[in-house]
């Protein structure tokens, strides 16, 4: 595997971790045995370098043990069945896709219950999170979650049809669509229980606010497509790093890899520069709004500062070389 150099990433937010890390990762650790996740001990220690504890407890600083241990759980499931669709090739499979995707609904939607007896490990450890988030949040959350969940397969719908054309992402659709892709949609979704955040849905939407979201998810996603890139490459598989941000500034501009990634780099940081911009301008509200408006700009900063540091701290997921 190649391993490259990444440029020092402009993010110039506070760093903190949540006080429960190990008891959060110690608590999935756990979880993906219970629910035959992992199986063997080789793989159990390849994900338990992977840290998503450490990912979590940085991104959501403020959050109670309970929700963040569940969302940790969430999250690793996420990253094994990613992990699982890029190993298996499924991506090149539009019947098993479209199969996997009707069965996440059959529980989240249509009421499925699923026992470890009977159900296949996934759609199981499905079902557990989704059982014991019903007592943790509101019925406006839960189907703001589902929605997320919906377009989060249909950004793997829109690379299913890339790839079965061999055709790579153009700039402007790979923007609009990579925040699905990495489903930082759910990660910024979840602040109403991981940040404990209370907004009406008016200000989610209100133009400022909605564009400081929608930076937070794709600088996040950007990040990682710098971090990740020699993996990706490494792997070759259903033209996975074809849907990089360094892949396509490759194929707009015909750039060597290595000036593609400092590309990215600063698009990166003239993102983040945009979101410090607007986060001063955004809070015209009445106090109290104001105040939950700048505790969710403040989850959004963690959100995004979360994942670089444990991208080139905590985590063995992507090799690579980080400037200091």
């Amino acid at each position: 595997m190649e391993i490259y150099k990444i440029p020092k990433l402009h993010c110039p937010f506070p760093s903190l971790i949540h006080p429960d890390r190990d008891a959060i990762q110690d608590h999935t650790n756990q979880w993906v045995l219970d629910f035959e996740l992992i199986t063997s001990l080789e793989l159990l220690e390849k994900y338990k370098a992977q840290k998503f504890g450490s990912m979590i407890a940085r991104s959501y600083p403020y959050g109670e043990y309970i929700d963040l241990a569940a969302w940790c759980d969430l999250n690793t499931l996420l990253f094994l069945v990613d992990d699982d669709l890029d190993e298996k090739d499924l991506i090149k499979d539009q019947a098993a896709f479209s199969q996997f995707e009707s069965d996440f609904f059959d529980v989240l939607e249509r009421g499925r219950k699923c026992s470890v007896k009977k159900d296949e490990p996934i759609l199981t450890a499905l079902y557990d999170f989704w059982q014991r988030m019903q007592f943790r949040s509101s019925d406006i959350w839960k189907n703001k979650f589902v929605q997320g969940i919906r377009d989060m397969f249909a950004g793997g719908l829109w690379q299913f049809k890339h790839v079965m054309k061999n055709q790579p992402p153009d700039f402007e659709e790979y923007i609009k669509m990579r925040q699905y892709l990495g489903a930082a949609n759910l990660a910024t979704e979840s602040l109403e229980v991981m940040g404990q955040v209370y907004l009406p849905e008016d200000v989610y939407n209100a133009p400022k606010v909605y564009k400081l979201t929608e930076i937070a998810r794709n600088t996040v996603c950007f990040a990682n497509d710098l971090f990740s890139i020699g993996k990706e490459i490494a792997q070759g598989v259903g033209n996975v790093a074809e849907f990089n941000l360094v892949s396509v500034f490759r194929h707009k501009n015909n750039f060597p890899i290595e000036v593609a990634i400092k590309e990215v780099a600063a698009f990166h940081d003239a993102e983040i520069r945009q979101f410090v911009q607007i986060a001063e301008e955004a809070p015209v509200y009445d106090n109290k709004t104001n105040a939950q408006l700048k505790k969710y700009i403040s989850c959004l900063c963690h959100f995004m500062k979360g994942n670089i540091e444990w991208s080139t701290v905590d985590t063995s997921r992507y090799p690579h070389i980080y400037e200091n």
